[in-house]
């Protein structure tokens, strides 16, 4: 009797596991829709923010390594992605919460590569900043980058600058090693 009691209660815990397991790695549905502000780094553009409408709608995959992955689409107001709309799909891959958003367009058996930015978020993909790349100077073709010092951004959910830049120090304290965004 108590060798079957033991059995049970030993096979109803490594279900519970397979269960927890299971659940884990199961696509979530991502749906973010809200307000943020677009803004300049830097202490002399204070002036500079926008309100943006921001929409996030797809699925978080968790991978084996810990890392997330998002497929779906991210639409900004007001930002004319030099994308077609068949071809808007994202895929990005979060590695210690932050990926590379950036566009595979094919056209005429080509393919080119359109990088918005770097995407940062938190665990349940409920806030975002995005480090949003620029033409370089270089003068090289195709060459984008971003600053700390006068970058652009774009965080979400904020009503102000303030709180914009709280929430990008916030979601972007890993990468940025100890430097505060001002």
């Amino acid at each position: 009797m108590k060798k079957k009691t033991i059995s049970i209660v030993l096979a109803i815990w490594v279900l519970m596991i397979v269960i927890s397991v299971v659940l884990l790695f199961l696509p979530r549905t991502i749906h973010l829709d809200g307000v943020g502000v677009k803004y300049r780094l830097g202490e002399e553009n204070r002036e500079l923010e926008q309100m943006v409408h921001v929409n996030m709608d797809g699925k978080r995959y968790l991978t084996t390594s810990g890392d997330y992955i998002f497929r779906g689409t991210i639409d900004i107001e007001g930002e004319p992605f030099p994308v077609p709309e068949d071809q808007k799909m994202l895929k990005i891959r979060f590695h210690k919460g932050y990926g590379s958003m950036e566009y595979f367009i094919s056209e005429n058996g080509k393919t080119d590569i359109f990088l918005y930015g770097t995407l940062f978020v938190d665990r349940a993909f409920s806030k975002l900043t995005i480090a949003i790349s620029e033409e370089d100077s270089s003068g090289e073709q195709n060459s984008k980058s971003w600053s700390a010092e006068d970058g652009l951004m774009l965080s979400m959910p904020a009503t102000n600058r303030s709180e914009a830049i709280q929430l990008s120090n916030e979601l972007m304290e890993t990468y940025l090693g100890g430097y505060t965004l001002k």
